[in-house]
C-alpha cells in the first residue's frame, strides 16, 4: 500500500513537470506566432486613412551602438521583440532599430509620406529594402540633429516622402539615436490628410502656445507688481510648461529652423528642467512648505536649483542620466506633494481651498506623473498617457484663472485695507505729535516754576545750614536734568528716531560712577561701587542720558534683588572700552524673564509683554548706542546674569579731581 501511494505520488510530480514544460513550449510557439504577426504589414493600393506602423514593428536595443544595417537584416527574428502598442525604452543614448516586413501584393503608387515622432529625437534613419537583396534602395535622413537646410521636408514634424513600390515584399527598418526618451511613433499618411493633419496641428499649436505665453507673461508681471511670490511663480511655472509642449511638439523646429545640431535639445531640454523646477516650487508656495518645515524647505529648494542646473546637460548625453534618476524623482515628489494635500484634506474637510487644489492641481499633476513615468521607461506607453497632459494642463489653466482672479481680488482689498490703515496710523500719529507737544509744555510750566523758586530760596538762605543749602543744590540739579529729558523723549521725534542732540563732555569714569551712586543710593535702597584699574580713565558722554542708562539697568535689577544692595563694578574691557556691569539675580530671575530682558536689550521690534516689563532696558539700549557703547549679557549659571554697559574711554590728559 505504501508503495503504491508513492507511485501514485511519483505519477503526480511527473504530470505536473510534463504541463509546465507543455505550457513553456506553448507560450515560445505564441511568442515566435505573435512575433512573426508583429513584424509583417500588408499594404493595399487605395490608402485613404493613415496607416499605424509602430503597432507591427519588432524592436531591438543596441547597447553597443555598433550594430550595422547589415547586421540588422542577418538577425533572426527571434532577437526582435514584439511592440503591441508604443515601443518605449525610456531615457537612454543606445540606438534602437526597428524592423517591419512590407507585403506589397499589387503595387503601391499613389502619393504617400511617412510621419515619425517624436519630433526631437536625434537621428532618424529610414531604410527600405526589398526582400531577397542586402542593399536599401530607399533611404531617409530625419532628426533634429540634422541641420534645417538638409531635412527632407521643413516643419514641426519628422516627415519625409514615401517611395511608390513595385509588388512584393519589402522590409522597413528604422534607427532611431537620442540622449532624451525614445519612443516610436510611426505612421504612413495619404498625403492630403498629412496637409490637414499638419495644419490643424500647427494652427492649434500656435494658438496653444500663444495662450500659454500671454498668460505666463501676465502672471509674472501681475506678481511682481502685487509683490505675491505665488502668482509670479505660477506665472514661471505656466510660462516653462507650456515652453516646453510646444517644443516637444516641434515649434521651434518650424518656426527656428535651426542649422545648429544642438538648438532643439537645448530648447526642450532646458525647458523640461525649468518646467520641474518651476512645477516643485509652485507646490512649495501652495503647500506652505517654508512654514511647516524648514529642513524640508531647504531640501526642496536645493533640488530646485540641482533641476535648473541639470538644463546644461541638455545637449550633451548626461540627460540621459537626468531622465533616467531626475524625472522619476519629480514625479514622487508630485506625487508626495497630492498625498499631502489630500492628508491635510481629511484633517479640514471644510476647508473648501484645500478642496479646490486638489481638483485644479492634483487632478492635473496625476496626468504629468504618468506621462514623466511614461517618459522615464517605468510604465508602458500608450496614447492616453502621451496626451492625456495636454487636455488636463488646459483645464489647470481655466480653473487656475479663476482661482488667481479671486486671489488678485483678494490682494486688492487687502491692499485697500492697508492704505486705511496706514491713513489712521497716521492720523493716530498726528494726535500723538500733540499730545507729546501738549506734554512737554505741560511740564516744562512746574519744572520753570520749581527751578526759579530754588533758586530765589538759594538767594534768600546764603547764610543757611549746609545742609539747607546742598538740598536745594539738588533741587536746582535734579530739576535741571528732568528740563533735559523732557527737552530729549517729549519731542515730536521721539525715542526711536535715535536722534539724539547729545550735550556731551569729558568726565573721569570713577567721578561719573561715584556722583551716581551718591544721587541714586538710598537707605532702603543701596549701591555699592567696585572701580578697578579705571582711575586713569575718562569718556566723552551725555552725563544726564548715561545716568539716566545706568539708572534703568539698576531698578530693573532691584526687581529681583527684594531690597538686597545692587553691586556695580567698573573696568578696563580694552584699551578704548570701560565695562560697567550690574549684576541680576534672585528667586524671580527665571528664563521668562530673561527672555523678555534680551528682548527688550537686542531686538528691534519689541514683544508687547517684554516692553511693558522692561521698557527702561529698551531706553538704555537706545542711549548706549547713541554714544557708540553697547550692552552685553552674560550668563552666570545658577548666579542669574549680568549686565555690561560699555562706553568708549581714553586715558586721562588733564588733572582731574576724584
Amino acid at each position: 500500500m505504501s508503495r503504491r501511494k508513492t507511485l501514485s505520488g511519483y505519477s503526480v510530480w511527473q504530470h505536473v513537470m510534463l504541463a509546465v514544460t507543455t505550457l513553456l513550449f506553448g507560450m515560445a510557439i505564441l511568442s515566435s506566432a505573435r512575433a512573426a504577426e508583429f513584424g509583417k504589414l500588408t499594404l493595399l493600393p487605395g490608402i485613404s486613412s493613415p496607416v499605424n506602423l509602430h503597432n507591427h514593428v519588432l524592436s531591438l536595443e543596441d547597447r553597443t551602438n555598433d550594430l550595422t544595417l547589415e547586421d540588422i537584416l542577418q538577425m533572426p527574428t527571434e532577437n526582435f521583440a514584439p511592440s503591441p502598442g508604443i515601443p518605449s525604452f525610456g531615457y537612454t543614448g543606445d540606438t534602437v532599430w526597428y524592423r517591419l516586413a512590407l507585403s506589397v501584393p499589387e503595387g503601391l503608387n499613389e502619393p504617400l509620406h511617412l510621419e515619425i515622432r517624436p519630433s526631437y529625437m536625434n537621428f532618424i534613419d529610414v531604410y527600405l529594402i526589398k526582400q531577397g537583396t542586402s542593399r536599401h534602395f530607399w533611404q531617409s535622413r530625419m532628426g533634429d540633429h540634422v541641420p534645417a537646410s538638409q531635412r527632407p521636408i521643413k516643419g514641426s514634424e519628422q516627415v519625409d516622402r514615401f517611395p511608390p513600390l513595385e509588388a512584393g515584399d519589402y522590409v522597413l527598418v528604422i534607427r532611431t539615436k537620442s540622449n532624451s526618451t525614445q519612443f516610436l511613433m510611426a505612421k504612413l499618411w495619404p498625403t492630403n490628410q498629412l496637409v490637414s493633419s499638419l495644419t490643424l496641428r500647427d494652427s492649434g499649436l500656435s494658438i496653444y502656445f500663444g495662450v500659454i505665453l500671454m498668460l505666463g507673461v501676465v502672471y509674472i508681471i501681475l506678481g511682481t507688481l502685487a509683490r505675491d511670490r505665488a502668482i509670479a511663480a505660477y506665472g514661471s511655472c505656466v510660462l516653462s510648461i507650456g515652453t516646453l509642449a510646444s517644443s516637444a511638439s516641434g515649434l521651434a523646429l518650424s518656426i527656428l529652423q535651426p542649422e545648429w545640431p544642438y538648438a532643439n535639445d537645448l530648447i526642450v531640454g532646458g525647458s523640461n528642467a525649468m518646467a520641474a523646477a518651476a512645477t516643485i516650487f509652485l507646490w512649495f508656495y501652495i503647500l506652505d512648505l517654508n512654514r511647516q518645515n524648514n529642513v524640508v524647505a531647504r531640501i526642496i529648494k536645493i533640488y530646485c536649483v540641482l533641476s535648473i542646473a541639470c538644463a546644461l546637460t541638455a545637449t550633451n548625453n548626461f540627460y540621459a542620466l537626468y531622465g533616467t534618476y531626475i524625472v522619476p524623482l519629480h514625479a514622487v515628489l508630485l506625487t508626495t506633494f497630492c498625498i499631502v494635500l489630500a492628508y491635510r484634506i481629511i484633517r479640514a474637510p471644510t476647508e473648501w481651498l484645500l478642496w479646490l487644489y486638489f481638483v485644479v492641481l492634483a487632478l492635473p499633476t496625476g496626468a504629468a506623473v504618468l506621462l514623466q513615468l511614461t517618459h522615464a521607461g517605468l510604465i508602458e506607453a500608450t496614447p492616453l498617457r502621451l496626451g492625456l497632459h495636454q487636455f488636463t494642463l488646459l483645464f489647470h489653466m481655466c480653473a487656475m484663472s479663476v482661482i488667481m482672479g479671486f486671489r488678485l481680488s483678494r490682494i486688492e482689498k487687502e491692499r485697500m485695507d492697508m492704505v486705511k490703515i496706514a491713513a489712521a496710523t497716521t492720523s493716530l500719529v498726528g494726535e500723538q505729535r500733540k499730545l507729546i507737544s501738549m506734554l512737554s509744555h505741560e511740564f516744562r510750566t512746574p519744572l520753570a516754576v520749581i527751578q526759579r523758586s530754588s533758586e530765589m530760596l538759594s538767594l534768600r538762605l546764603r547764610e543757611a545750614r549746609s545742609d539747607v543749602t546742598d538740598r536745594l543744590q539738588r533741587i536746582q540739579d535734579q530739576a535741571r536734568k528732568l528740563s533735559r529729558l523732557v527737552d530729549i523723549f517729549l519731542n515730536k521725534d521721539g525715542i526711536d528716531d535715535g536722534d539724539f542732540a547729545l550735550a556731551r563732555e569729558l568726565v573721569p569714569v570713577n567721578r561719573l560712577l561715584a556722583d551716581f551712586v551718591s544721587n541714586t543710593s538710598r537707605a532702603d535702597a543701596e549701591i555699592t561701587l567696585e572701580c578697578l584699574g579705571t582711575e586713569g580713565l575718562e569718556t566723552y558722554v551725555d552725563v544726564t542720558l548715561v545716568g539716566l542708562a545706568i539708572t534703568n539697568l539698576i531698578e530693573t535689577a532691584r526687581r529681583y534683588a527684594h531690597g538686597a544692595p545692587i553691586h556695580v563694578a567698573a573696568r578696563p574691557n580694552s584699551d578704548w572700552l570701560v565695562e560697567i556691569v550690574i549684576p541680576y539675580h534672585g528667586q524671580d530671575l527665571n528664563s521668562d524673564e530673561i527672555r523678555r530682558i534680551s528682548d527688550a536689550l537686542f531686538r528691534r521690534e519689541v514683544e508687547a509683554a517684554s516692553l511693558q516689563s522692561a521698557l527702561g532696558l529698551h531706553i538704555s539700549q537706545r542711549i548706549v548706542d547713541a554714544h557708540g557703547g553697547s550692552i552685553k549679557m552674560r550668563d552666570k549659571g545658577t548666579d542669574g546674569v549680568e549686565l555690561c554697559l560699555l562706553l568708549p574711554c581714553d586715558e586721562i590728559t588733564g588733572s582731574f579731581g576724584n
